[in-house]
């Protein structure tokens, strides 16, 4: 009887499968944001890492600026300030080039777990619209989790107005 549940939750129809998947995709969500968070901090250092975000963050609109204006000389001047901002993009990219790797994990995951245990059976509908697979309910669940996580983990830069 304490396998009831268990059994419950792993069977390839709704609601324990709609259930087990978002549980599954939170879990591996959250994860995912807490390895980026402890690769953030070990390789760049976390306050470094906002001060970069932010430093970029005014290049770029600064070369977006130039770009309309579409003023040869500014861009020139620009090209010193260029190469900072790609220095910077290169600082920053590294901790999610290794999150790139651990990513195919959860294609694992996908394969050889999430398919074989619910096919292509629904577990979730959309009221009038359609129905949706494991791997389209993972998709929509992993979305929601993933931006969730990022700002409980405040890897997300919240825009800040200029005044």
């Amino acid at each position: 009887m304490s396998l009831d549940w268990l059994t419950w939750l792993f069977s390839p129809q709704m609601p324990g499968g709609t259930i087990a998947v978002l549980l599954i995709s939170m879990g591996i969500s959250f994860l995912n944001a807490g390895v980026y968070r402890l690769l953030i901090t070990k390789m760049v250092g976390w306050k470094e890492y906002r001060k970069l975000q932010n430093e970029l963050k005014k290049l770029q609109n600064e070369f977006r600026q130039i770009l309309r204006s579409k003023d040869q000389e500014a861009l020139e001047k620009f090209e010193k300030k260029r190469r900072r901002m790609l220095q910077i993009q290169a600082r920053i990219m590294k901790p999610q080039g290794y999150l790139f790797i651990l990513g195919f994990s959860y294609i694992l995951v996908w394969w050889f777990f999430l398919i074989p245990t619910y096919g292509a059976a629904p577990l979730a509908v959309i009221p009038g619209f359609m129905e949706l697979s494991v791997v389209w309910w993972y998709f929509l669940c992993s979305a929601l989790f993933g931006t969730l996580s990022y700002r409980v983990f405040g890897i997300i830069v919240e825009e800040e107005e200029e005044k």
